[in-house]
């Protein structure tokens, strides 16, 4: 006989025929309700919701062009930005042609994929009660295409960096969600072993085998990572041409946020510093501050990198972000919530980082601002964009700025 099993309906009232008279009584008695719904099936809810704005990409405030990365379906947004942001700092510091300059993301990212696994077998090994449900949790926490300029600094501090012609970025043929899928499900299944084991010692020397199957998978994908190559008729290790080239100017540069501690911390948890034992700098301040300091970085020369909420906001065929380029609220009745609500209920989600290259100033207060993005030579501005300031207000998450701007 098959076992039986019982679902509890916790529901302590149902929704009744009554119930849906009055709804839809309640509709039609506001004649906008079909106004709008005739619209949204028409139209489509894109361009029902869409406001009608004028943007003129216009900046006074510029940092050098450089070329505009393509991650097609890599998800490595964090880190195109982070190259970004590594070009405008050799310009100043080196006579390299940064034109001609392609530092290789895959690099980053492929280091990246086995630092995590490493995070993730270091927490399974050390947990006191190791179970199948810990594993998938745990995989399914670690493994991700999800970082932060702090993790791509962080690589680079440990690994160096190699030129793009040493490894070669994936292409449109790549796909994330299926790397990603089955780098959890082979973890996940090499990890099984780790329950037969009863002592951390056994475990311990298991690790070696569990990461050279990563390593194994990451190579196959991505492709092995160079361990010397030849640069301007100079052989170099990549943590050679890191340390002779950038040397320690990235450690100078900070996270900042306009969301007080406890709300950043409690949502913009899902990005942890989950390896290299290394705690990031996250420092405080208001938007005024913040666009102060964007000007005096933007002047120098050197492109600010951020994390953003931008699936709500923005509109790539005309080259726009801006939180209010959409009325969805309008449209469909939603309540405005404060920035910090938004952030706690994942309403604004970490959901893609970009590079701002340029601003226009007036009376030295930002009023928009040219942005770098990694979709290629997408929309309007080939691959750039204009973000309002009440983007950067109110979908903005996170920022990278040199300390000393921030005084």
């Amino acid at each position: 006989m098959l076992p039986e099993y019982s679902i509890i309906n916790n529901m302590k009232s149902e929704v009744s025929a009554n119930d849906l008279l009055k709804f839809e009584q309640i509709y039609y008695d506001n004649p906008e309700n079909s106004v709008t719904e005739t619209r949204v099936r028409e139209e489509g809810l894109l361009e029902a919701s869409k406001n009608s704005q004028k943007y003129k990409f216009k900046f006074n405030i510029e940092t050098p062009k450089t070329k505009i990365y393509h991650q097609h379906d890599s998800h490595q947004c964090n880190i195109y930005a982070f190259l970004r942001v590594v070009k405008d700092v050799l310009r100043q510091n080196t006579d390299l042609n940064i034109g001609g300059l392609d530092l290789s993301s895959n690099y980053i990212n492929f280091y990246d994929k086995l630092e995590k696994a490493n995070a993730l077998y270091n927490e399974l090994i050390d947990a006191d009660e190791l179970s199948l449900e810990l594993i998938r949790d745990k995989t399914d926490w670690y493994i991700g295409s999800f970082g932060t300029f702090h993790f791509c600094r962080e690589i680079v501090n440990k690994y160096g960096l190699a030129p793009t012609q040493n490894m070669k970025e994936v292409d449109r043929r790549y796909n994330d969600r299926l790397v990603i899928k089955l780098l959890r499900d082979k973890i996940k299944s090499d990890a099984v072993s780790l329950l037969k084991m009863s002592s951390k010692i056994e475990k311990l020397s298991k690790k070696s085998s569990l990461m050279y199957g990563v390593y194994q998978f990451l190579a196959k994908v991505y492709g092995m990572p160079p361990t010397n190559f030849t640069f301007a008729g100079e052989d170099f290790t990549p943590l050679e041409f890191k340390n002779h080239f950038l040397g320690d100017a990235l450690e100078d540069f900070v996270t900042v946020t306009a969301f007080d501690q406890e709300t950043l911390l409690s949502s913009y948890a899902f990005v942890p510093n989950i390896y290299l034992n290394d705690s990031e700098t996250i420092l405080y301040s208001d938007h005024i501050k913040i666009k102060e300091a964007i000007i005096k970085q933007l002047i120098s020369g050197v492109s600010v990198w951020f994390s953003a909420e931008e699936f709500l906001s923005s509109n790539y065929r005309d080259g726009i972000l801006d939180n209010e380029a959409y009325g969805f609220s309008r449209v469909l009745d939603i309540p405005d919530l404060t920035a910090q609500q938004k952030l706690t209920l994942g309403v604004t989600t970490y959901d893609h980082a970009m590079c701002i290259t340029g601003a226009l100033t007036k009376n030295n207060i930002a009023e928009q601002f040219r942005v770098d993005n990694s979709f290629g030579q997408r929309g309007k501005y080939g691959g750039q964009m204009l973000m309002t300031s009440s983007f950067l207000e109110n979908s903005v998450i996170t920022l990278v700025i040199n300390r000393k701007f921030l005084m």
